[in-house]
């Protein structure tokens, strides 16, 4: 089967329905909180770390090296040294890998230097980045016309000159764009990006559909999948954002992202750079701590002066109070929709002859607990639950549904977390959200109730599921 190069389409007309608009008003928080993180020194620390693992994990995710996940962390932590990463059979010399990976650490500063020199984005730009990300690798595997694999050299910041048309394990040939067509393919990307850059399209779609086409046309040799995620990464930094972190885990999600947009549908591409986006936001603000050695009696003082000037902004109900108004009116409709569900459980349920009860309480002492939250919960500064349970014709609590929110990171911010949760007979407790639902106080009440209620539609099904499947 060959799977079919066509060329790139543009944005549909209704693109603003792609995405739910949650990061336009996370963004409005995180520039809120990003001067105090910046004075503390916890961002500087924060963003070389972030830096590191993008550079690592770009190369990781195409099989450029294999290191182990503890190298990985002794590198982010500890920074590009050739001396921490072991010698293996069949893998690159570690003085290698070093490089090839100080060569993506370079890529991602040279991003930031661009975004502050304000040039527009261009296919010069663009072989610069091929190059600078292909700088120690010098060879290719290519096929020949009768299918052979040989190895070529590889040419770097130019287009590619041979097909790249790879062949999956069931024998599926994708076919990308030809040599002979990728110059004028790779015109009408840039200038379908330039009036996307006019028309305002959010930063989320922008990147999701530039990442794509860009990787529809595969236009070198080697290096595509690196150089996409590194344009997608330019966009959301030049947005105000972190550079796009797509770590070994979330390769299958990535993929699979990829390949529904192949068939016409963004929206999971748009999700899952949405969900990278949250993902590292929950990072720095959980990771707020006071990371400069004090040496003096006058750093010790104006330590003191920001945590103090932190904790005025957390007391200030006109700011920190709304998140939680929100997650209150949140947590109460989603109390409603669980005794709808109750009750229509209780009907159908009861038709079956089954001996079980279902009831909502919101009042339950102890929440379920679960080790698998993307984030730290603070539930000294907000904590709320609601749930459904499941009990025997003894009384006795079989299964739990619950809905949970709270406050994010050991510092209240005005950022509140929701998910959805499922225990079966008090055995660990899975979360049935495929990801939180986040509250803050730039958000109007409108806008979170619009985002919310199919966020908790899904969660409810995934929950509900979990329970079909436990009895």
């Amino acid at each position: 089967m060959v799977l079919v190069w066509k060329p790139i389409t543009d944005l549909p007309e209704e693109w603003s329905h792609i995405t739910d608009g949650e990061l336009r008003f996370l963004l409005q928080f995180w520039n809120d909180q990003r001067t105090d993180l910046d004075e503390s020194g916890a961002l500087a620390t924060f963003s070389q770390r972030l830096a590191r693992e993008w550079a690592i994990e770009t190369g990781q995710i195409e099989g450029v090296y294999n290191l182990d996940r503890g190298v990985t962390e002794t590198l982010i932590e500890r920074g590009i040294n050739a001396d921490l990463i072991p010698t293996q059979p069949g893998q690159k010399p570690p003085e290698l890998i070093a490089a090839i990976i100080q060569d993506h650490a370079n890529v991602l500063e040279g991003l930031f230097q661009f975004v502050r020199g304000e040039r527009p984005l261009s296919k010069g730009y663009i072989h610069e980045l091929h190059a600078a990300l292909m700088k120690h690798q010098d060879t290719t595997v290519v096929r020949d016309q009768f299918g052979q694999l040989f190895e070529a050299q590889l040419v770097k910041g130019k287009y590619k000159q041979r097909p790249n048309n790879p062949q999956r394990a069931d024998g599926t040939v994708y076919e990308f764009c030809p040599p002979e067509q990728v110059e004028p393919e790779m015109e009408r990307l840039l200038a379908m990006h330039a009036e996307h850059e006019k028309c305002g399209v959010p930063v989320e779609v922008e990147a999701a559909w530039l990442h794509h086409r860009f990787t529809q046309i595969h236009p070198y040799q080697d290096g595509n999948g690196r150089v996409a995620r590194a344009l997608a990464s330019l966009l959301f930094v030049k947005a105000g954002w972190f550079p796009v972190v797509v770590t070994r885990d979330d390769r299958p999600r990535y993929l699979d992202a990829l390949e529904v947009a192949d068939e016409g549908e963004l929206r999971s591409l748009v999700s899952f750079s949405t969900y990278i986006q949250k993902r590292t936001l929950f990072e720095v603000i959980q990771g707020v701590t006071e990371t400069r050695e004090i040496q003096s009696v006058d750093e010790a003082i104006a330590a003191a002066k920001r945590a103090l000037t932190s904790l005025g902004k957390r007391s200030d109900p006109v700011v920190w109070s709304k998140a939680k108004r929100i997650a209150d009116l949140l947590m109460g409709a989603a109390d409603a929709r669980l005794e709808g569900v109750a009750a229509s459980l209780r009907k159908e349920i009861a038709e079956t002859g089954a001996a079980l009860s279902f009831k909502t309480s919101s009042h339950a002492t102890n929440f379920l607990r679960t080790g698998d939250l993307p984030y730290k919960p603070n539930r000294t500064d907000y904590a709320a639950h609601c749930r459904l349970e499941v009990e025997d014709k003894a009384a006795s609590i079989l299964d739990v549904l619950e809905i949970q929110a709270h406050a994010i990171g050991s510092k209240f911010r005005g950022l509140i977390g929701f998910v959805v949760c499922f225990s079966h007979k008090h055995q660990n407790t899975e979360v049935a959200s495929k990801e939180p639902f986040l509250v803050n106080y730039a958000e109007t009440d409108e806008s979170a109730w619009h985002r919310f209620r199919p966020w908790l539609e899904e969660s409810l099904v995934n929950a509900l599921t979990l329970w079909r499947k436990s009895l």
